[in-house]
């Protein structure tokens, strides 16, 4: 078998073991399962806010990407067609239900909506980033929201997105270097 044969083999079977992820998720947790069978993906499931969940959880196959979200906000692994990315995964899905997982929403002021999203994971020392959304704010102040099921949201100080303001200033001189040439 070559390469991408294997592969081939890896991603077909990527459906029905998706598929099986998240049914066998919501049992072990005793959570509702809606499938959605008209989304253009592979799998697509909704797990509602329901005693045991906090907040609305969707989670997608998309080819060999793994996508998962709330509201607001949007997470994914690519590709899942390894193992390494599969055990991940599997630790993602089930962490977002356990509080093992978390979301931190960074927001700049007056946005309901964030402008970059980090999935993390718990690990020994702390937590590690398994996802980092893109983006930068218009307004380079922000203040971080940690979303993690089992527990009350956590909003932070108002700090300066330090990202946002060298995105800027690298915007600025940029287009300063393109207009003297």
């Amino acid at each position: 078998m070559n390469g991408s044969d294997f592969n081939r083999e890896w991603e077909d079977g990527l459906t029905p073991r998706m598929r099986q992820l998240f049914a066998e998720t919501a049992e072990r947790h005793s959570l509702h399962l809606e499938w959605n069978e008209t989304a253009p993906v592979e799998v697509a499931c909704d797990y509602p806010a329901q005693p045991g969940l906090d907040f609305r959880l969707w989670l997608t196959l998309s080819g060999d990407e793994f996508v998962c979200g709330g509201e607001g906000w949007s997470a994914h692994i690519f590709p899942v067609d390894s193992d390494r990315n599969w055990q991940l995964t599997v630790a993602v899905v089930d962490g977002l239900v356990t509080g093992e997982a978390r979301i931190v929403l960074y927001r700049w002021i007056g946005r309901s909506r964030p402008y970059w999203t980090v999935l993390q994971l718990r690990s020994d020392d702390g937590w590690t980033n398994v996802s980092t959304g893109l983006g930068c704010a218009l307004i380079p102040v922000s203040r971080s929201t940690i979303v993690r099921n089992g527990y009350q949201d956590q909003v932070a100080r108002l700090t300066v997105a330090w990202g946002s303001i060298i995105a800027w200033l690298l915007l600025i001189i940029g287009g300063y270097l393109l207009f003297l040439l």
